[in-house]
């Protein structure tokens, strides 16, 4: 997998074109939306044991870790997707794997920098 790196493009254009979706980071609001199902993913994958914060500490993340998120969590993704693009559930579905697999790591890519920045200037 590539790295999880920040670009100058993606830092100052922080949309995201995959197909003709246009992906945007996460508003505030849209976090209380999506508050409950992340909850609930993160649960599911800690109680399977996935240690969590080593996958998400790490600039690359392995095939077998990203198998365990899609296999364990794989409705919570999709509802994820869902409403970050406001789509019907079935139209993500219709999307390529290509496409779809993309989508999602875009839309944790873009949330993730943002969360843990926020969180982290919280803390100083």
């Amino acid at each position: 997998m590539p790295k999880n790196t920040k670009t100058e493009e993606s830092i100052l254009f922080p949309e995201v074109k995959v197909g003709n979706i246009v992906i945007k980071p996460w508003s505030f609001g849209k976090l209380f939306d999506l508050s409950l199902l992340l909850d609930k993913a993160l649960t599911k994958l800690d109680e399977s044991g996935v240690d969590i914060e080593k996958a998400l500490s790490e600039s690359t993340i392995s095939y077998l870790t990203i198998a365990k998120f899609f296999s364990l969590v794989s409705e919570e993704i999709l509802d994820v997707i869902s409403i970050t693009l406001d789509k019907d559930k079935e139209e993500i579905k219709k999307l390529s794997m290509e496409d779809g697999i993309k989508t999602a790591f875009v839309i944790f890519n873009q949330n993730k920098e943002i969360i843990k920045n926020a969180f982290s200037s919280l803390t100083k």
